[in-house]
């Protein structure tokens, strides 16, 4: 730049700071007591606007969760101070104390009539005693005079709070009847307001609500957790400068007394779901706290919409085929790791929580835990199928390797037992699948490569979770193999194996798909609230276990025979080529088994996955398991049942 340049632009600039340093002077200090005085006569108050939460739906649209709005009655604070203060006949020291009151002579009631009409009139169109309007007025002004009396002493001085120029809640969830009536005559209620505010509603009552959660209040807690990273984001946002977040900047965060998601995907998705509140900029005259105008107003912004994989009509079928019973079913596309059904008994209704959690939350039979994907126990017998795949794998057996079963077998001085007391003679894996034989199996496990096995099952998934999206999935058990006792435990699905159904489903789920380790997910899209797809589920690499083309056609013949010839025969599963396999796991418990059933359908051209688990009941895997899969296939394929 040149130097007469340069000298232009310098006289520019310092002309330019010096408009506004006069300026300031003038604000500051020649004008000072007019601005003075209108700051002690008017203030900005903000309001909240509540967003709409997103909507939950299912794969083909049916509402699972819903807000709807809800309605409140609030009202002026210096009305219910007032109220308060003639009804109760209470007296608030700062009140009477104050210059005017001690210079007339005349009653509160005649120099306030207008502040106590809302009282009489609310009561009289709401049907609501004045008592219980004085006993929650009164709530309220212990806790703003309370406040007030907090921030005066560590000022100093006599302050007017935020809380004094606002509206308080003291009537909640008015039918719309009633509030249509309020509104319709405002000037019969002064200092009255109607806050319509969302509530949330799952209009399907209990249907999935392991998947779908609750909604419960922020703990005070949570609130600072959640009020400090809404500031860092404002700051960040505003140090940014003008990034695609600002405009966040125009809302508000979490307020104290606001619900949100507890389980589920409520709880997943969150972020996704709630909105964000918007703001109103009123400004008040401080004197008697009437609104002057309303200087801007930010609405809110609504929640994205999310549509979940399930199934309707198959949770509810799933839901009624499990009954009473303490367990778990899930049905899985074979091939995506779409969830059609996620069904977990007890239950609870999220309508109720509110009201019923306390006495769920110390039910012994724990309807809280999502038992398809926090329910880890021993697999038993659906597990021998990985056994049998790193055994051939290896080459420790092959198809023309066969065992004697007599009900038994050693190991050193240890008996381990075969499920059938007079054991299933020569037997061969073809045989030992279908007819579920402990024997071949401890005795598989014997010349099993230790390490191996354990990789296979590891590849499997076995002991981590699947990541599905929905909290709290455990990830269950797989134990190093130290001993060939240990081995021979684990090879039958029992000792410290642990798994999830939700495991068991993804494994039979690669039997039937070649080998591809889907990812189990709830999500299927977002959308926005003109219905415009924002973000579709996109998968994460699949993991591939290598299988043996040979080997896999082993298994999956033998696990057709265990309908048609094996322990699951004359269930009524042919029909519909289900191929599966049954399993009892022992609990400890003398006659307490956990029974399970994994499986696709149909084997020709798999479509599902699914596994069914019954807790603590006293029959084996086939015999309770199996008629709960005849009722599921007749949710999965209607057209066969109608023509069978």
């Amino acid at each position: 730049m040149s130097p007469f340049r340069f000298k232009v632009v310098f006289m520019v600039f310092l002309l330019f700071f010096l408009c506004i340093v006069v300026r300031l002077f003038q604000l500051q200090i020649i004008e000072s007591d007019k601005y003075r005085g209108i700051s002690k006569t008017r203030r900005i108050h903000t309001y909240p606007l509540e967003a709409v939460r997103g909507s939950i739906f299912d794969r083909n649209g049916t509402v699972l969760a819903v807000d709807q709005h809800a309605f409140d009655l609030s009202v002026k604070y210096k009305n219910l101070l007032y109220s308060y203060i003639v009804h109760r006949k209470k007296e608030i020291s700062r009140i009477s104390e104050l210059e005017i009151h001690k210079k007339t002579k005349e009653a509160c009631i005649e120099c306030h009539k207008e502040e106590d009409v809302w009282l009489e009139n609310v009561s009289e169109a709401l049907s609501i005693p004045k008592k219980d309007l004085l006993d929650n007025s009164e709530q309220v002004i212990m806790k703003v005079e309370r406040l007030k009396r907090i921030v005066e002493r560590r000022n100093g001085r006599s302050i007017l709070v935020k809380e004094e120029t606002d509206f308080h809640p003291v009537v909640f969830d008015v039918s719309l009847e009633k509030i249509i009536s309020v509104d319709v005559k405002k000037e019969d209620f002064p200092g009255v307001r109607v806050n319509p505010r969302p509530k949330r509603i799952y209009p399907q009552q209990r249907l999935a609500s392991h998947i779908l959660g609750y909604m419960g209040k922020l703990t005070d807690e949570e609130w600072k957790m959640h009020s400090d990273r809404w500031n860092d984001f404002i700051l960040n946002a505003s140090l940014s400068d003008m990034s695609e977040d600002s405009s966040s900047l125009l809302y508000d965060g979490y307020a104290k007394d606001d619900c949100v998601g507890r389980f589920g995907v409520e709880l997943y998705y969150e972020e996704e779901l709630r909105g964000l509140r918007g703001k109103r900029f009123e400004e008040i005259t401080c004197v008697n706290t009437e609104i002057k105008k309303v200087v801007l107003e930010r609405p809110p912004l609504q929640g994205n919409n999310l549509y979940l994989t399930i199934d309707s009509q198959i949770q509810a079928c799933s839901e009624e085929a499990l009954g009473k019973h303490l367990g778990a079913i899930i049905v899985m596309d074979t091939w995506t790791g779409e969830i059609l059904s996620m069904a977990s008994n007890p239950d609870f209704n999220p309508n109720t929580i509110n009201n019923d959690f306390q006495e769920l939350s110390t039910l012994s039979s724990k309807p809280f835990l999502n038992r398809a994907i926090q329910g880890a126990l021993p697999p038993g017998s659906i597990f021998k199928i990985i056994t049998a795949i790193s055994a051939l794998s290896d080459q420790s057996i092959d198809t023309r390797s066969s065992f004697v079963c007599q009900g038994f077998t050693n190991y050193k001085n240890i008996i381990f037992r075969c499920w059938s007391q007079y054991g299933h003679g020569l037997i061969t894996l073809q045989d030992a699948i279908p007819y579920s034989c402990n024997v071949f199996f401890f005795e598989t496990a014997k010349s099993l490569k230790q390490e191996n096995f354990y990789l296979w099952s590891k590849k499997f998934g076995i002991g981590e979770k699947t990541g599905i999206d929905i909290p709290y999935e455990k990830e269950g058990n797989m134990p190093k193999l130290k001993t060939t006792a240990m081995t021979m435990n684990v090879a039958i699905g029992q000792g410290a194996l642990l798994t999830t159904p939700l495991q068991c489903v993804r494994i039979y789920a690669a039997l039937a798909n070649g080998g591809t380790l889907v990812y189990p997910h709830v999500l299927l899209k977002f959308t926005d609230s003109r219905g415009g797809t924002i973000q579709a589920f996109r998968p994460e690499n699949k993991n591939k276990v290598v299988l043996s083309p040979a080997v896999l056609d082993i298994i999956r013949n033998s696990l057709q025979d265990v309908v048609i010839r094996g322990t699951a025969k004359n269930m009524g599963l042919e029909v519909y080529k289900v191929a599966g396999k049954t399993g009892t796991a022992e609990t400890g418990k003398k006659g307490v088994n956990h029974a399970w059933f994994a499986g696709y359908v149909p084997y020709d051209k798999p479509r599902y996955s699914f596994v069914i688990l019954i807790e603590h009941t006293s029959g084996h895997g086939g015999e309770v398991a199996g008629p709960i899969a005849r009722k599921l296939m007749t949710a999965l394929f209607p057209e066969i049942e109608q023509s069978s």
